[in-house]
């Protein structure tokens, strides 16, 4: 792990520097809930505003991007919760998230194909999905950021597999 990821900020700059090393993977797991860009590009104001404002509540317990990763999280699905917005499929925008190309490797089913699956999901599944298969999270580390018991995230990524594999037979 580099300085920056590792160092806790402890001011505007530092914070910045922190949150740049980290933003593809934030916008992601907003994304993974939202469906949206533009509404990804609001979570993320309104998460790194909260992750400022409560740098002094940070107890290191787990690591600071992990914290982070909880809050984008925690953000996203109170957007969707109390804002009412209807999600939005934007193909290319995922493919931002998700590194392009039409074929979704260990998955049997193609890039449009697993959009539309993915769409079927729970939002918390869909970003516990999205942090393991997506991310290359363990399941310890997203429960950390998820705020949930690692069996529940397990239960997500199963639920979400099942759901897969039946679409596509």
């Amino acid at each position: 792990m580099s300085p920056v990821e590792n160092a806790v900020p402890t001011d505007a700059r530092s914070f910045g520097a922190f949150i740049r090393a980290h933003d593809r993977q934030l916008r992601g797991v907003a994304w993974a809930v939202v469906r949206d860009q533009n509404q990804t590009d609001d979570v993320m104001q309104a998460a790194y505003e909260k992750a400022f404002r409560g740098l002094s509540t940070f107890d290191g317990k787990s690591a600071m991007s992990t914290w982070l990763h909880s809050i984008v999280y925690r953000t996203a699905l109170d957007y969707v919760r109390y804002e009412g917005r209807r999600r939005h499929e934007d193909v290319e925008e995922l493919r931002n998230f998700s590194g392009g190309g039409d074929t979704v490797s260990g998955s049997g089913l193609g890039r449009a194909e697993l959009e539309a699956v993915m769409e079927q999901l729970d939002p918390r599944d869909r970003a516990a999905m999205m942090l393991i298969a997506g991310w290359g999270y363990s399941y310890d580390e997203a429960a950390d950021i998820l705020g949930e018991a690692r069996g529940t995230v397990a239960s997500r990524i199963g639920r979400a597999r099942r759901r897969m594999e039946r679409w596509g037979q």
